[in-house]
This record gives C-alpha cells, structure tokens and sequence, in this order.
C-alpha cells in the first residue's frame, strides 16, 4: 500500500509537471505583429528553436504579404516582392539573397511533430531583415513586431531596392545590431521594459512642435530618436552622482506611432535594458514635463563616459565611446596645416566575390579598381593621407574594416561597392549612410557621382550596413551602379568612365573637408 501510494504521488507530480512545462512551451510563443497589427495565419503558430523564432512560410505569404514559391525537387522556398529575392534550401547553412550567399544563423525547416505536420518554416529575423523590415523584440509581452520602415523619396520614381550585393554581413537594419540565434528569440541590444508606475497615455499637448516617433539603440553605443516637425536647443547634460547624460528635448511629445509601440509601453514613460555595452545599462525616456511640454531621455552609466551628439533632419543622435576612448574626430574648416586621413575601402575580397555582373564579371574585382584610382588621386593632394583596407584581391571582416578606420582615427570612410539584383531591370546609383553626421558626406559624394556616372539617381538613403555603422567618422558606402544591368556594367567596367567617378569621389572628399 506504501509503495502505492508512493508511485500514485510520483504519478500526479510527473502529470503536474508536464502540464507545467507543456504551459510554458505554449506560452513562449511569441505573438507576431506587423506594423501593430498582429499577424494572424490560419496556419501554424511560429516555432523557438535554440533561440531562433521560425514562422510558417504561410504567414510569410498570408501575414506579411510576400510571395512564396516552393521547388519540391531541390527543396528549396523562394520568398520575393518587387525588391528583394531570397532563395532558402531546406537545411542549407546558407540563402541566396539577391544572387549572393549570405550565413544564416538557423536553415530553414520542415517540422513533423505532435504539433506540425510536415510544415515548411524559416527564421523570421533573417527573412525579415533582408526583405528590409525592421524588428522590435517586446520582452514582458513576449511579443515580436515587424515593421515596414518607410521608403526614401526616390528622385527618378523608380523603386528602391537597397544594397543587394550582402555587404550588410547580416548586420542591416535599424534596431538590432546583435548576433543572431540568441534569447530573446528575434534578438535585439535592448528590451523595452515600463516602470511599474508609468502613468496612462494622456493628450498630445498644444504647445508640442515635435513629435518622437522612434528611439533605437544599436547595441554598440549609438542611440537614435526619430522624431517629426521642429526641435531647436537640444544639447546633452552630462550629470554625476550617478554617472548619466541627459538630454532633454523642449516642446515635444511622443507621437501616436511611437516605435517600439508596444502594449507593455505607455506613450509617458519606459526605458531600453541594456547588457551590450562596458557603461551603458539602460536608457530612461518619459514626458517630462507640460510646461513647456518636455520629452526627457537619460542614459544610466556605471562610470563616465564620452559622448559625440549630433542633429540632423528629423533625427537625433548619441553616441557613447568605452571609457577609455576619445571623442572621435569632427571635420572643422581647416587651418591650413592639418591632414586628413582618409579611408578607401574595396568592398569583398578573394575567396568573397561579391556580385556577379550580366557577363559573368565579380564585384570584387569593379571595387578594387575603383578603389585604387581614388587612392591615387588622394596620393596628390597634399592635406589628405589616403589609406586602403585592401589593395589586392584579398578579404577582410566587415568589422575588421571598420576597426581599421577607428583605430586609425581616420576623418571619413568611403566603402565602394556595385550593386546587384538579379531578374531586375534596376539601374542607377545609391548612396548609403547610418548616423547623422553622415549625411552631408552622402549628398555631396552622391551628387558627384551622378554626375560622372550619369546613371539614374536612386538617392541617398539610410542603411545599418557593418562598415557605416560601426565605424566613428563620417562614413557612406557608394553603390555605383547594379552589375545586373547591362548598361550599368558598362558603364562601371570601363576604364574612362571608372576614372571619371574616382575623380568625382575625390572632388566630393575635397569639398566635404571645404579643401576645394
């Protein structure tokens, strides 16, 4: 009777702790929203696997609106719209994005299981991030968001399609910033977390000329608020006892589509949880203060630390250094003795070769060229010291090129690069930066270009690609042309023509640091 009774209890504990954890596996499911509605499938929920969260390719179709394809011979999904190709192989450690190889952290899927009978799923942050989606990872509602970011005014009406050559590494777009296949399951360097006294969403005050609509942190130091209308007399406090920097922005309130909008944010208060910097651990943002009405943002630090604070259009930026770093380089008028160090870099290298061209032609190969007449001229310019991450066929890290310029101090970082898009008549030129302090060096470079290249203006626009976004110093990242459009090759592989836009760069590089 004893041993009975023994069992009986081991029995009604084992039941009771596989409900439990039958509980928590239901309730680790994430919910899925795209642009603040949820995504709803009449599928398969998603699936966390090893921290990677995977999604039936029927809510890529019926959720976010992509076309799905699927070749049952080689087993392999195709997930399109009218910019970007990726090509996934069941259980390849690679996909095909615009006709280039790109890691993934986690292959697509076929799950058969209790729970899903033969589904094909795939990694949602790889798929998202290189359709041009942006996601938030929402911790205390356990809730992923996707969002379509909008797209940049495109001078001649053609669409863009963004940097399809891969030189993003998988490390695109414009909340995240951190590796892949870790928790949270769509993972990103901070989470939003509300303070438990966060007061109820109240109305946009009369007085508010701005609007905050986006706060993000890179995870390396940058923090970029986003916001519509007019903001004047914003500048950084920096404040002891504890070590923090404060910025306080005047008339201001935080707009209705407040990014990251989640269910667990008030529109008032809440803060981003930080582990993936040596100082930093959270960042504080609330309505201040209704007279005049005040959006305040604080950086908590666990020492001092410098900081680099700039303002462009639309958008602010803080930049947090190691506390042993200095403050990076700024480009000031010169006075007439100081040189300046300029990086070139040739995108791609040896055993990575980039696009293929129409005629088989590889990237690397347009860059490098390019890269080395743009070396040569600077070679004559007196006030510039020209350096090259690469000046023969070989291959470095996307965030070994960018630690070369930072630990060189450089004063600007030009990467080259061709872009590509294959089964697509695109063609024109594109300009690529990340910070604020970037964006005159992009227009002035870009407009340069244009004019020798004379290929269809695709604009400048803003893109989380390695060697921009981890770099120090004013940075762009030149798209030339699309090596998948006849026209645009020719224009890219000859020589003159190659001479006249390294002439361009050149005098864009002159103009920016006023040495024209």
């Amino acid at each position: 009777m004893k041993k009975f009774v023994c069992m009986l209890l081991f029995m009604t504990v084992l039941i009771s702790l596989f409900a439990a954890v039958s509980y928590a596996a239901v309730n680790d499911v994430p919910k899925l929203y795209l642009n603040g509605k949820q995504m709803v499938s009449s599928g398969n929920p998603p699936k966390i696997v090893k921290g990677t969260t995977f999604v039936p390719i029927r809510t890529v179709a019926e959720g976010m609106g992509f076309d799905v394809s699927w070749d049952q011979k080689s087993k392999t999904v195709g997930i399109h719209n009218e910019l970007n190709l990726i090509n996934l192989v069941i259980g390849g450690k690679t996909a095909e994005v615009n006709g280039q190889q790109m890691a993934m952290s986690a292959p697509a899927q076929i799950f058969n299981d209790k729970t899903y009978k033969s589904v094909t799923m795939v990694p949602l942050r790889f798929v998202s991030e290189n359709m041009g989606l942006e996601i938030y990872y929402d911790k205390p509602a356990n809730s992923v968001y996707v969002y379509q970011p909008e797209p940049a005014p495109v001078d001649d009406g053609s669409s863009g399609g963004g940097d399809a050559s891969g030189n993003a590494g998988g490390d695109s777009g414009t909340g995240s910033g951190a590796p892949a296949a870790e928790t949270p399951p769509v993972d990103v360097p901070g989470t939003v977390t509300p303070p438990v006294d966060a007061p109820a969403t109240a109305t946009p005050p009369a007085d508010a000329t701005a609007f905050v609509k986006g706060i993000e942190f890179d995870g390396l130091g940058t923090t970029t608020i986003r916001f519509d209308g007019t903001m004047n007399g914003v500048q950084p406090t920096v404040l002891t006892g504890p070590d923090r920097i404060m910025l306080d922005l005047p008339y201001s309130a935080f707009a209705d589509g407040f990014t990251p909008a989640f269910p667990s944010l008030t529109s008032r208060m809440g803060e981003l949880v930080v582990d993936t910097h040596p100082t930093l651990s959270k960042i504080r943002f609330s309505f201040y203060s209704d007279k005049p009405s005040t959006v305040r943002v604080v950086w908590d630090l666990s020492a001092k630390t410098q900081h680099s604070f700039t303002q462009g259009d639309g958008i602010l930026q803080l930049s947090l250094l190691g506390p042993d770093q200095a403050v990076p380089p700024v480009s000031t008028a010169p006075d007439g003795s100081k040189i300046f160090k300029v990086v070139i870099d040739a995108g791609h290298g040896s055993q990575d070769p980039g696009a293929t061209s129409v005629s088989g032609r590889k990237e690397k190969d347009f860059n490098l060229s390019l890269a080395l007449k743009v070396n040569d001229l600077l070679k004559n310019e007196q006030r510039i010291a020209p350096y090259m991450t690469r000046s023969d066929d070989t291959f470095l890290e996307l965030n070994d090129r960018a630690t070369f310029a930072n630990d060189l101090q450089a004063d600007l970082f030009i990467s080259l690069h061709g872009n590509a898009l294959p089964g697509s008549p695109a063609s024109g030129t594109e300009t690529y930066y990340y910070s604020a302090k970037s964006k005159a060096l992009a227009e002035i470079i870009h407009k340069k270009v244009l004019e020798a290249a004379g290929l269809p203006d695709r604009s400048v626009r803003t893109a989380g690609f390695v060697v921009v976004k981890k770099t120090t110093m004013p940075s762009v990242l030149l798209e030339t042309g699309f090596l998948t459009n006849r026209t645009d090759e020719a224009v890219m592989f000859s020589e003159s023509k190659q001479q006249e836009i390294a002439a361009a760069i050149v005098a864009g590089i002159k103009e920016y640091l006023q040495l024209s």
